[in-house]
């Protein structure tokens, strides 16, 4: 795993700029760094050493033979089968055991192809220097990210690019102006959808994507398309759990190949044991990592060294505690921009923890989108049925009764379930994708009591864009194209990268998205048991008990937390001149000190203004 950076344009323009964005990534590769630079192309990179742990593999990497010099931030996990067929084919030769060289080869005889072929995570930047052109590629489902940006260097087009906004921020010309869209985009989902950013001309790549920059020009095509692999099929094959098991098995063999401690993310839930399970399988030495809580109702920690125990796997537990919490700043701006999602605060700990112990850790992004595991499939489900009934009334009524109960603190929380679905009735315009209303944050009359004027812009054209897009796609592509590469799969880089970690993700695999796709829909969503696929591999592994209980996440008590360790820390935040440029203070303090008071329980609309004040007090922007 790595980070990458460069920018076309001359650089004895620029000299400082690549230094400082390469720099900036140490976390992302403490291990190496390299420039790369001519009188047309100038390319940075950190190394965090997985593979082929000598020199010889450290980037910019030039191949003489293919005219191409390339920054790679991934890993390709059969990089090995097309090295062979590369031997085979066309007579290559090799200098280093790294997949960095097999992607140089790659792009050499397949051109744009070659992306097709790859099974991995990655971002990479291919300069060809005989058509002297630049390419930047992104994985199928956006496990690794590339941002990039347009400025004007002697009055020709030119294009900067990196791993993440805070090294590009450090490249020419930056232009620091803020993105309402984006900001809006953040307090109605905790995340930043689609290719935006917060800043305004800075985008990101979107996955399965290629951009190529040729002549001040660039062309971007789409290489993979997701929602091939969620349509409709003509026929149907009978689900075959043994096939299954077979194909996860190899898959996760796979995410397993390399040169240092690997580990695995144990929360005792279905799909952390399954990988736990076959990980211990290919390597009997693998370690689980746990993370605990104070708070008794989010503690999986006993559920996860009991599997482990089962399994033979050892587990190392971690315990969060307010000492830890007092790190928070840090937390939130190593995530680069704004993310509400409370899991964050879990993850960076929980990795850097892991990072003591293994340079690579396995963990179970991918499945509940795969499976359905969500509550939000269910709630999305009986949400059709009702309509059909037209009940309306009887649930308007239904939750005018129940909205003045007081919500509980707790992990699992009836309450909010069931004030949030009736809420859901209340909604006029039908064409707008439920999906996404059972995770929205705030709605349009709370921002627009908590934000100033000059910040709130006309929501029309921005916050059900994606969703009218993809409005007659399943729930589950939806999850996959918004709330996986926007929300999980960015906490998961960003919070594994800020420890120098490498995060796997075995359900994220081709081969898996394969085999579903021809799967009758009715076999891979059901409503008693849920993720039915997934626990039928457990059967004889665990013990029941073990394998039905209910799904918990992996949220944090922030609700608690902002009633003690991060009140201060919150008013703080609150009351400095930049706050009052986008929000009501008065309303914000009122929501804060309401739920002090345990008058109402806003602990998740908190943590996302309470994430927003963090970033814009400690970053450069303009409005």
């Amino acid at each position: 795993m790595c980070g990458i950076s460069g920018f076309t344009s001359n650089p004895q323009n620029f000299k400082e700029n690549i230094i400082n964005m390469t720099r900036s990534m140490q976390a992302r590769g403490p291990d190496a760094e390299g420039i790369y630079f001519n009188e047309e192309i100038v390319l940075g990179h950190r190394r965090l050493s997985i593979l082929d742990l000598n020199e010889r593999s450290n980037q910019p990497m030039t191949d003489l033979d293919t005219e191409l010099t390339l920054v790679f931030n991934g890993e390709i996990y059969n990089f090995e089968i097309i090295k062979k067929e590369l031997i085979n084919n066309f007579n290559c030769s090799f200098k280093t055991l790294s997949d960095t060289e097999v992607i140089i080869k790659s792009y050499k005889y397949w051109k744009e192809k070659c992306f097709e072929k790859f099974d991995g995570m990655f971002s990479i930047a291919i300069w060809d220097h005989k058509n002297k052109e630049l390419i930047l590629a992104r994985d199928r489902f956006g496990e690794k990210p590339l941002f990039y940006y347009y400025f004007f260097d002697e009055g020709k087009k030119q294009i900067s690019f990196a791993s993440d906004l805070q090294a590009l921020s450090k490249g020419p010309k930056f232009n620091y102006k803020l993105s309402k869209t984006s900001i809006l985009s953040y307090f109605k989902n905790n995340f930043v959808e689609g290719e935006r950013t917060f800043y305004e001309n800075c985008k990101q790549l979107a996955p399965g994507k290629i951009l190529i920059f040729k002549e001040n020009q660039e062309t971007i095509k789409k290489y993979f398309n997701l929602s091939d692999y969620f349509l409709d099929q003509e026929k149907y094959q009978k689900y075959e759990e043994r096939a299954f098991g077979e194909i996860l098995s190899k898959v996760i063999k796979s995410r397993m190949i390399s040169d240092v401690n690997l580990g695995v993310f144990m929360s005792g839930g279905i799909d952390s044991t399954l990988i736990s399970y076959f990980a211990k399988k290919n390597d009997q030495h693998v370690q689980s990592f746990t993370l605990g809580f104070e708070e008794e109702s989010y503690d999986e920690s006993k559920k996860a060294k009991e599997i482990s125990q089962l399994l033979g796997i050892d587990n190392k537990t971690f315990f969060l505690n307010n000492n830890h919490l007092l790190d928070i700043e840090k937390v939130v701006l190593s995530y680069d921009q704004p993310m509400g999602d409370t899991s964050i605060i879990p993850f960076f700990f929980l990795s850097k923890f892991s990072r003591s112990y293994a340079k690579v850790c396995l963990s179970g992004d991918g499945a509940d989108e795969l499976f359905f595991g969500y509550d939000t499939y269910l709630a999305s489900y009986l949400y059709k049925i009702f309509c059909k009934g037209n009940l309306e009334n009887f649930f308007s009524v239904a939750y005018n009764l129940v909205k003045f109960i007081p919500d509980n603190k707790k992990k699992i929380n009836i309450i909010f379930m069931i004030k949030k679905f009736l809420s859901a009735f209340k909604i006029k315009n039908r064409d707008i994708y439920i999906h996404k209303f059972w995770r929205s944050i705030f709605e349009s009359e709370q921002l627009n009591k908590i934000l100033n004027k000059n910040i709130l812009i006309s929501e029309d054209n921005i916050l059900f864009d994606i969703n009218l897009t993809n409005n007659n796609a399943k729930n589950n592509l939806f999850d996959f194209e918004n709330f996986l590469q926007n929300d999980i799969l960015v906490k998961t880089d960003r919070g594994s990268m800020a420890n120098s970690l490498e995060v796997r993700s075995p359900f994220l695999s081709i081969e898996i998205l394969e085999y579903i796709k021809n799967l009758h829909p009715n076999e891979r969503f059901s409503l008693f048991p849920r993720k039915k696929i997934l626990k039928n591999q457990l059967l004889n592994i665990i013990p029941k008990k073990l394998i039905y209980q209910k799904k918990r996440g992996f949220n944090a008590p922030v609700s608690y937390w902002m009633q003690s360790i991060f009140y201060d820390i919150f008013m703080d935040n609150l009351k400095t001149e930049k706050s009052k440029e986008f929000f009501n203070i008065c309303e914000v303090e009122k929501i804060l000190i309401n739920h002090k008071k345990n008058e109402k329980d806003d602990g998740n609309i908190l943590f996302n203004i309470f994430c927003f004040l963090i970033w814009i007090n400690k970053t450069k922007y303009t409005i």
